[in-house]
């Protein structure tokens, strides 16, 4: 586990996660931590609602993952870099003398030599 993640959700958090609408999910915080009723694990600081993020997860039974939470670690694997002079692809010029910059709305005519 990372010590960066959020230990407390907030409500639209935990909204969103257990896929329930906003109001819906504060009258259940509400409920529960204020008068102790349901099973949503809800606390209050102060003014603020938060959720336990373990007893959330606890309660729909798996690990959950926020937009804000730090992306697991990669798997690390080595493989051996060579560079060869394919791997560069190249650019040729085309070799015209005869051309000209018109402007995108005018016509273009070919050029004769007299």
């Amino acid at each position: 586990m990372s010590d960066t993640r959020q230990e407390f959700l907030t409500v639209e958090q935990t909204a969103a996660v257990c896929g329930i609408g906003r109001t819906s999910a504060y009258q259940l915080a509400r409920r529960a931590a204020d008068h102790g009723d349901g099973d949503f694990p809800a606390v209050r600081f102060g003014k603020q609602l938060r959720i336990p993020r373990r007893k959330l997860e606890d309660l729909i039974g798996g690990p959950i993952t926020l937009p804000t939470d730090p992306p697991p670690p990669e798997p690390t694997t080595t493989t051996p870099t060579t560079t060869s002079n394919n791997d560069h692809p190249r650019t040729t010029t085309p070799n015209n003398t005869n051309t000209t910059t018109t402007h995108p709305h005018q016509p273009q005519l070919p050029l004769t030599t007299p």
